[in-house]
């Protein structure tokens, strides 16, 4: 008698194999396309917070770089709505260049949207910045006093820089702040160092 070794698979152990395969290669592009689903909103939530923070550092850094008066054409001047100036440190261009900046508060339905301008090109686009805003928001500036305004230098007689710039609603809340940090007063004027 001839004995007959059996080589290979039966057709049960094929299926059972098969079906075993395709489990496993299903959960592992489950749980791929999870992870990838994960990922995204990490990275949307991510991006979104990076573009606020670099936004805000964009603020406070050309607010504690205004540039004090050099001559009466050249001072900061504010309203409610606009803040114009020079600043060291731009957005756009070098930093440490004197640049002529404006910010300004643009009322939308249901919101105000804060812009910057750099330059003297009135024709050029302003970025607008994604801090969502009151329709009520205005800007403020601090005198030495301690006492907040609305109104900065227009009148040609206030050639100090603000001790800070806010923006703030109508209830009192603050959405954005940036002290100066510059000498108060131009390089002429020594008025800061007698404690006038």
């Amino acid at each position: 008698m001839s004995q007959r070794c059996e080589k290979g698979m039966t057709l049960m152990e094929l299926l059972v194999a098969m079906v075993i395969g395709s489990l496993v290669i299903t959960l592992v592009v489950r749980g791929l396309g999870l992870s990838l689903n994960l990922y995204d909103r990490v990275a949307k939530i991510t991006s979104s917070v990076d573009v606020r923070f670099r936004e805000a550092q964009w603020w406070t850094g050309s607010i504690a770089s205004l540039v004090p008066c050099t001559d009466i054409r050249h001072c900061v001047e504010g309203t409610s709505t606009e803040l114009v100036g020079y600043t060291f440190a731009p957005i756009l261009d070098s930093a440490g260049k004197r640049t002529p900046i404006t910010w300004r508060l643009q009322e939308r339905p249901g919101e105000s949207v804060l812009t910057y301008r750099e330059g003297n090109n009135a024709a050029s686009t302003p970025l607008e910045m994604n801090l969502a805003l009151p329709r009520d928001a205005a800007f403020g500036y601090l005198q030495p006093d301690g006492e907040w305004v609305n109104e900065w230098g227009g009148d040609g007689g206030t050639t100090r820089l603000p001790v800070a710039v806010r923006i703030e609603d109508a209830s009192g809340g603050v959405w954005a702040f940036g002290a100066t940090m510059q000498r108060p007063y131009g390089r002429d004027d020594y008025r800061d160092m007698l404690g006038e």
